[in-house]
């Protein structure tokens, strides 16, 4: 389904918008305002496979995950979704390379948040290749998929991808911010 001229991106990026956007049990979730050009930075250094599709994303909307206090350990797991795509993938230039098949969802919650889609709408994301597979992360933030209903996400990609300035939207510090451990 995807050719093999698209520039390689990364796996990175979940990790680091799942550190970044951590909350504890009784805090409401607080999401940083990441923007196209951040997650393609971020994903741009590492070496993983990732992809970034501008296009038509369809599936089961009855498939998302859903939290219930009755259990909440229903939502630890990701769920994954198959999901159809048409659209253009990234080349070595700009998004000029037809793709349309299937891709897998990969939604996530975060204690009682839960990622969500709206299926038949046009998204500007970014997947991972694992397997033969394209796994495209859903989480509560929404870091990894954005509206290209007017096509600025796009041109965002398409400037950083060129090697011009590259616009983030995050904020200037991180006063506040709950940042995890990796010793618990």
């Amino acid at each position: 389904m995807l050719s093999r001229n698209s520039k390689p991106i990364c796996n990175i990026a979940l990790a680091a918008g799942l550190a970044l956007l951590t909350a504890t049990e009784t805090a409401a979730l607080s999401c940083l305002p990441m923007g196209p050009g951040d997650v393609y930075r971020i994903v741009s250094e590492r070496e993983d496979a990732f992809v970034v599709i501008e296009g038509r994303v369809s599936f089961d909307e009855a498939l998302l995950p859903q939290y219930s206090e009755a259990d909440p350990s229903a939502t630890e797991e990701p769920i994954e979704i198959p999901a159809q795509v048409t659209g253009l993938l990234l080349g070595q230039r700009m998004f000029d390379q037809p793709v349309e098949g299937e891709i897998i969802l990969e939604a996530h919650c975060l204690g009682p948040w839960c990622g969500s889609l709206v299926s038949g709408t046009r998204y500007l994301f970014f997947a991972r290749q694992i397997e033969g597979r394209v796994v495209a992360v859903v989480e509560p933030c929404g870091g990894f998929f954005f509206s290209a209903e007017d096509g600025r996400a796009g041109d965002t990609v398409l400037q950083c991808h060129q090697g011009g300035a590259c616009p983030s939207q995050l904020p200037d510090n991180f006063d506040g911010a709950l940042i995890p451990s990796d010793k618990e």
